[in-house]
């Protein structure tokens, strides 16, 4: 099974965040939810906060709004109001 998977960051302005990474941690209304390749498809709410994934060991943070996630294969698209990536 392949460790990586794709992830999209859209926002009602453009495409915040686009590439493959290791793993996936999204912020929901009930606690955070982590994803890995392979993750069972889901569909979730998202709440505002700061996306976690990492990508070859680097941890990268993606500040966004309100919105959902969509875990599907080797995809998941999170669509949220507002994101900007954090240094």
């Amino acid at each position: 099974m392949a460790k990586e998977f794709r992830l999209s960051v859209v926002t009602g302005d453009g495409t915040v965040f686009d590439d493959s990474v290791d793993y996936l941690n999204i912020p929901t209304p009930f606690g955070s939810v982590g994803v890995l390749a392979g993750h069972a498809s889901m569909l979730c709410a998202v709440e505002p906060g700061v996306l976690r994934c990492t990508r070859n060991g680097e941890t990268l943070r993606i500040r966004v709004g309100k919105g959902v996630a969509n875990v599907e294969g080797r995809e998941t698209t999170v669509l949220v109001a507002e994101g900007e990536t954090l240094e």
